[in-house]
Parts: C-alpha cells; structure tokens; sequence
C-alpha cells in the first residue's frame, strides 16, 4: 500500500464535537511571525486527511529543525485505519511545543516506515508594531 496525505493544518487546538464533527482552533498558515523567541505552545496540533486508505496503517511525524537548532527528539506515532467511503484521519497534539529561533521547521510524515511526504512550517521574526501580523 503506498498512503498519502491529502492535507495538513496546523492549529492550536483540536475538538471532537457529535456527530463525528471536528472543530480547529487557532489554525495557523505555514509561516508564523513572532516578536520574540523562543515561542511556545500550549498544544501544537496537526490534523492530516489520508487519502484511499483501506485497512491499517502505523503513522509517524518526525519535526526536522532548522540547522543548528536543537528541539527534544519527539516522534509522535498513532495507528489510523480506513474504510471504503469513509476518509481516514490523524489528529496529532505536541503538549508544550517550543520553536527555540527562527527558520524553517520540516514536518516529514511516514506511513509504515516509509515517508509519504512533508511539510514546511516557517517561523519567522516581525519587528513591526503590534497587531494582527498573520
């Protein structure tokens, strides 16, 4: 089986509503700006929508720092399954997730030991007057 993604959002929160809804709180775009560093979250959350996935699949999320950043080695793993007609999802949460300085920070997703692609989220610093800066 070759599993791909069909997207991913970062957000600062994911909620399991009825209903089989989710709700994203505080989605973030693939640049953030801040004013100062290190920058830390809470909850970092992914949610990632696989495409055709029938059966079972072990995921993992390996976060490849800027050169010459060092972040903790986490590598969050979870087992998703699919069926035909229903759209398989994974709902990854980083508790206390720090971003130590700017640069671009990889996020490279494998599904059964082999990587299935990756996704760029730039941290970046703004000097300019506080406001809505994303």
């Amino acid at each position: 089986m070759s599993l791909k993604y069909k997207y991913v959002l970062f957000c600062e929160d994911i909620r399991q509503e009825i209903g089989g809804k989710v709700s994203l709180m505080g989605v973030l775009g693939s640049k953030l700006l801040t004013q100062q560093f290190p920058i830390g979250f809470p909850k970092l959350c992914l949610f990632i929508e696989w495409e055709d996935l029938v059966g079972k699949a072990n995921i993992a999320v390996n976060i490849l720092p800027p050169e010459g950043t060092d972040i903790p080695n986490i590598r969050p793993t979870a087992q998703i399954s699919g069926q035909p007609g229903i759209v398989a999802r994974s709902m990854i949460i980083l508790n206390n997730f720090i971003f130590p300085k700017p640069g671009n920070y990889a996020f490279e997703f494998e599904a059964d030991g082999k990587v299935v692609g990756r996704e760029n989220f730039v941290v970046e610093e703004y000097k300019g007057p506080m406001g809505t800066i994303n």
